[in-house]
């Protein structure tokens, strides 16, 4: 049950967790606050593996199934001058509290982390099967790289992201893959380009082509996406030179049954 001091406990704990800086590859500050946490408020082992990535475990006083609560513990960087409130100040307004990574994602992950500590002490552990709950790292660069690392350690029967989903339980998500285009020309100098051939120009005619490819639906799902996230050229910088290669990146969200081909 959330009684009101447990709901400020909650609030607490997720201004502490604001206030330590995530960026991703830089989440030691807040690993070793969310290690103290857990050990306060109840977990049996807290478990931190070679990623980086923090694992909390209550084990029930009867076997059952496993059930992991997950969230990433990093965040996006800051344009700190463009904030009106402190970026990571944690601070309460008008019943919201501001700060990177309120909702993406620490908001959720410290609410998952105690309410399984208080399910635990409401049953006094006599409930059936294992909780767990895990703080991701490098989840905004590697989408699903670390968690891998999580699931081979946990096993999970079940599990629970925290994303934001506007309080609605979803059952599934798309698949994700990440496609890289690359296109070749010939290097020249700009005051003569009729002697190269610009590899951009090639990549531009092919990104029309990819915008017009007809996209799959699932009925639940909804659409797949494939969407232009990075483009690069070479040689960077190059004022002065016709560039003889072009990279494009795309994110691809995946539907049920669809294959590599």
């Amino acid at each position: 049950m959330l009684t009101k001091e447990r709901k400020e406990k909650v609030v607490a704990a997720l201004q502490k967790a604001i206030q330590a800086r995530s960026y991703s590859g830089e989440e030691k500050e807040v690993v070793g606050y969310l290690e103290k946490l857990l050990k306060d408020i109840g977990y049996d082992t807290v478990h931190i593996d070679r990623y980086g990535n923090i694992i909390g475990c209550i084990k029930g006083k009867k076997n059952g199934l496993k059930v992991l609560m997950d969230g990433h513990m990093d965040t996006v960087p800051v344009q700190e001058e463009k904030w009106k409130e402190n970026a990571f100040g944690g601070e309460i307004k008008d019943g919201k509290i501001y700060g990177r990574g309120t909702s993406d994602m620490k908001g959720a992950l410290i609410s998952m982390a105690l309410a399984g500590a208080y399910f635990a002490e409401d049953t006094k552990k006599d409930f059936s099967g294992e909780i767990y709950v895990a703080g991701i790292v490098h989840e905004e660069c590697f989408e699903g790289v670390a968690a891998r690392e999580v699931s081979e350690y946990v096993k999970p029967d079940i599990v629970i992201i925290g994303e934001a989903s506007e309080l609605n339980l979803k059952i599934g998500q798309r698949g994700r893959a990440e496609i890289v285009v690359e296109t070749f020309g010939k290097p020249a100098h700009s005051a003569n380009p009729e002697k190269g051939i610009n590899a951009v120009y090639k990549m531009m005619k092919l990104i029309e082509k990819i915008k017009a490819l007809p996209m799959t639906h699932q009925d639940k799902l909804g659409y797949g996406i494939l969407e232009l996230t990075d483009i690069k050229s070479l040689p960077y910088p190059g004022a002065s030179v016709v560039p003889d290669y072009c990279r494009a990146t795309y994110d691809r969200r995946l539907l049920v049954g669809e294959t590599m081909e």
